[in-house]
């Protein structure tokens, strides 16, 4: 059998400012890399806070081999088999804070997350638009009319009425959760424990990959977690500082390709063309 340089190696690939561009589309030069990694045996797969269905939209338009990582990191979701391999949930008190929510901020966009779903709570423009960018259909639903579990909670507003939120919900408790911002305008409430960095120690094992050979490419806070638990960390030039701080490699801007910079670093350095993934100084 011929040697597959790049069968040891996996790439796991935020979507939104690094595989797709700031138009919410796919650079052809991303698609032809990520076509051509996998001819040469690698792996590639996603880590996104997207739902499985829009995740596995974008997932087939480019081509994976491994488990999706959705809802940031609540789910693991393998396609080939359509099967969650692993989920996560809220405690029971994300319900009670939603309530609180609704009543003291009114103008505050909610979506519940629950499995392939997206649930409809309180609609704003911020929180529509992220339907729009799913392409999916929303359920609605209110306070009273919940789902029993979801996966996450997203709240959506201006950056001002965000980093409010974020002060009274840790005040008023977070127990078995945490918050985090996913875009200026985007405010989530995950389980405790779960990221997208958790979920990619998983997928790696489940993929059989491991070892120094695991990278990942993101490009926003919410892709710390996942840059710290590789060993070949990456971002889009389109990350802000601090994220670049985190990673060993700063490919081109999200518009230009930024995942076909990255897979072409990591073919360089499967076959020897180099000796260290890291472009930093």
């Amino acid at each position: 059998m011929q040697y597959q340089p790049l069968s040891d190696y996996l790439l796991i690939s935020d979507i939104d400012g690094t595989l797709v561009n700031t138009k919410k589309e796919i650079p052809p030069r991303n698609i032809e890399a990520i076509a051509h990694f996998r001819e040469m045996g690698g792996r590639f797969t996603i880590a996104t806070g997207r739902s499985p269905i829009s995740a596995a939209r974008i997932a087939r338009k480019v081509g994976v081999n491994c488990p999706l990582v959705t809802n940031n990191g609540a789910i693991l979701y393998d396609m080939e088999t359509q099967q969650v391999v692993r989920q996560r949930f809220l405690p029971p008190r994300a319900a009670e804070l939603i309530e609180l929510v609704v009543r003291d901020f009114p103008h505050i966009g909610i979506q519940m997350y629950r499995d392939a779903d997206i649930y409809m709570i309180v609609h704003n423009p911020v929180v529509e638009y992220q339907i729009a960018v799913e392409k999916i259909e929303a359920v609605e639903a209110s306070p009273d009319r919940m789902p029993d579990q979801a996966n996450k909670v997203l709240f959506g507003g201006t950056h001002e009425q965000l980093q409010v939120l974020r002060d009274y919900l840790e005040e008023a408790g977070i127990d078995g959760m945490y918050g985090m911002f996913t875009e200026d305008q985007y405010f989530e409430l995950l389980p405790q424990g779960v990221s997208k960095g958790s979920a990619a120690q998983v997928l790696a094992g489940y993929c059989g990959v491991s070892g120094p050979h695991v990278a990942a490419v993101g490009d926003y806070y919410n892709d710390v977690e996942l840059l710290k638990a590789v060993p070949l960390p990456a971002v889009a030039g389109n990350a802000p500082d601090e994220v670049k701080a985190l990673a060993d490699y700063v490919a081109c801007h999200c518009d230009d390709g930024a995942v076909a910079d990255v897979l072409h670093r990591l073919e360089q350095l499967a076959t020897g063309q180099i000796h260290r993934f890291g472009n930093r100084v």
